[in-house]
């Protein structure tokens, strides 16, 4: 069984690049390293991922209509060349493209959907290739349930959830020296984590209403914490100095792969309370999945497939402006030991049953099974 991956970007550490490693890394396990082939319409940047991670095309960058152009032909090439059973692209993009090519050879097409792409605008080429596609694999229930419901699939999407390597990300002490790299000290102050792109394109992820949320706690018992670096950081800082709270709220910029698990056990809670719309929302976030998996609870939206992380504990489930219910979760934590101690073994508990890496490959594998016994081809269905 061969496969062609046609991926926008595996180099960054956005959560869905995060989802295509280990995506490819579970096929690569299954059917061989070189019954994988991986195409990466974008290259690398200075502050991608530190680890190294194997393709066999990369494009390059800025991202031109001509990279797109070669990206395409060298793509084609590639299937005319090795003729793979399973075209993959990791973004519905990429589908009409995949779509053609899959179609020229008799492979079979599987694309990954995850979250606002879901329901944002689609193009009518890119709805007609997801109708065709053979397998259509989801991260989250939500974004499955939403795709089918808006006619953009034949049948409900797989859900194969993301997942954290829970060897890497565990419960421990904060080494002091990985988080003075970044000028985090203890202060004794109970400390609010959030970690993404700080990008105004992603303000729906919560980050202004964190600081909105920290005006409203006690002033010498809490602190903020923005991990992460983007166009954004200047807007924010000044939003905290007009809430009367930039004494206690900090930025560390981008934080390095090996220093991550540190920076978030250095947390009392983890926040990503995000709202969903066009443009909007979450698959099934992993940074909030990486906290949980270090034993810090999670504060995480209830308007996407963010509510998918918590079962029986480990965090607060809540809507984008319910401060104060995301107020006194905090409070309760910072005050009681013995909730933050039954709070974070229950996140750790959920990540090891739901969300770690053996569980992923496992489901991946079980996902693509009806293709290697050969039930399904492409199609020409109508609609």
């Amino acid at each position: 069984m061969k496969f062609l991956v046609m991926t926008p970007g595996v180099f960054d550490k956005g959560g869905i690049a995060r989802y295509g490693r280990f995506q490819i890394q579970a096929l690569r396990e299954a059917f061989g390293e070189e019954a994988v082939e991986v195409f990466s319409l974008l290259g690398r940047q200075d502050d991608d991922l530190e680890t190294p991670f194997r393709v066999n095309w990369t494009g390059a960058l800025p991202l031109t209509f001509g990279s797109r152009a070669l990206f395409s032909w060298e793509s084609a090439r590639a299937v005319r060349r090795s003729r793979p059973d399973v075209m993959l692209t990791q973004l519905i993009h990429l589908g009409p493209l995949a779509w053609a090519l899959a179609r020229s050879t008799g492979a079979r097409l599987v694309q990954n959907i995850y979250g606002s792409e879901v329901w944002s605008p689609i193009s009518w080429l890119r709805r007609k290739a997801l109708r065709r596609t053979d397998l259509v694999l989801s991260d989250c229930h939500n974004s499955a349930d939403r795709a089918l419901d808006l006619g953009l699939v034949r049948t409900r999407p797989t859900v194969v959830w993301d997942c954290v390597d829970i060897e890497s990300f565990n419960p421990a002490p904060a080494k002091p020296g990985v988080l003075l790299r970044y000028g985090l000290r203890d202060t004794g102050r109970f400390r609010v984590l959030f970690l993404g792109r700080l990008v105004a394109a992603a303000r729906y992820k919560g980050s202004e209403r964190l600081i909105r949320l920290a005006a409203t706690l006690p002033a010498t018992e809490f602190e903020v914490v923005f991990a992460g670096k983007g166009d954004d950081v200047d807007h924010l800082r000044s939003l905290a100095q007009e809430a009367g709270v930039a004494e206690h709220v900090q930025f560390t910029g981008a934080i390095h792969e090996d220093d991550l698990p540190d920076v978030y056990r250095s947390a009392g809670a983890f926040y990503l309370v995000s709202e969903a719309g066009t443009r909007k929302g979450e698959g099934i976030p992993l940074a909030p999945m990486e906290a949980m998996a270090c034993g810090v609870p999670v504060l995480v939206g209830n308007q996407d497939g963010s509510r998918e992380l918590l079962d029986g504990g480990g965090g607060l489930c809540c809507g984008p402006d319910e401060f104060e219910r995301q107020a006194a979760y905090l409070e309760r934590l910072a005050s009681d030991e013995n909730v933050r101690r039954e709070e974070s073994a229950k996140a750790r508990r959920r990540v090891e049953s739901a969300f770690g890496y053996a569980v992923f490959a496992a489901k991946t594998r079980e996902a693509f099974e009806p293709l290697l016994a050969g039930r399904s081809r492409i199609g020409r269905p109508k609609g």
